[in-house]
């Protein structure tokens, strides 16, 4: 029994979504009690995070505090693909890899620094493997995108 509730609360956990011990339990066919026995020493290295107390507690998956994503994978050059790249990004810290990525858009760097960036201040974001080629330009946007942030800031 304890191995199926373990499957079951792994893929509650994979899910990245928050659950309760209520969902688990009537999906394990458990008590509460015996979820929280499961979920314990999870919570306790770090695996899961609670939050609420009693029975309005959600367990989630603690995110990475470091996340890598291949900006080729979604595409650089349209405001779209700069969203659906950074959607599920949680980290504190991402590094954006620009392996295989030839051409860069306005709309890509507008959606990145002047839209998501000031969203998410807390964020720091690396760059990795962008081409020379691309260097200029992307690095000439992130100036502007600074300074017109810093003149707002003091306006």
């Amino acid at each position: 029994m304890s191995a199926i509730v373990n499957q079951l609360l792994q893929k509650f956990i994979d899910s990245g979504h928050p659950f309760s011990s209520t969902e688990l339990a009537k999906a394990a066919g458990i008590s509460r009690q015996a979820v929280h026995r499961h979920l314990s020493p999870l919570i306790k290295d770090g695996t899961l995070r609670r939050r609420g107390k009693a029975r309005a507690a959600r367990y989630q998956k603690i995110a990475p505090l470091r996340q890598r994503v291949q900006v080729a994978t979604a595409g650089s050059f349209y405001r779209l693909s700069a969203r659906l790249l950074l959607l599920d990004v949680v980290a504190g810290q991402v590094t954006l890899d620009f392996t295989g990525v030839v051409d860069l858009g306005d709309e890509f760097l507008e959606e990145l620094f002047l839209v998501w960036a000031p969203a998410h201040p807390r964020v720091t974001l690396l760059v990795a493997h962008l081409p020379s080629k691309l260097a200029p330009q992307f690095f000439a946007f992130a100036r502007r995108a600074a300074q017109s942030a810093s003149a707002r800031r003091l306006a």
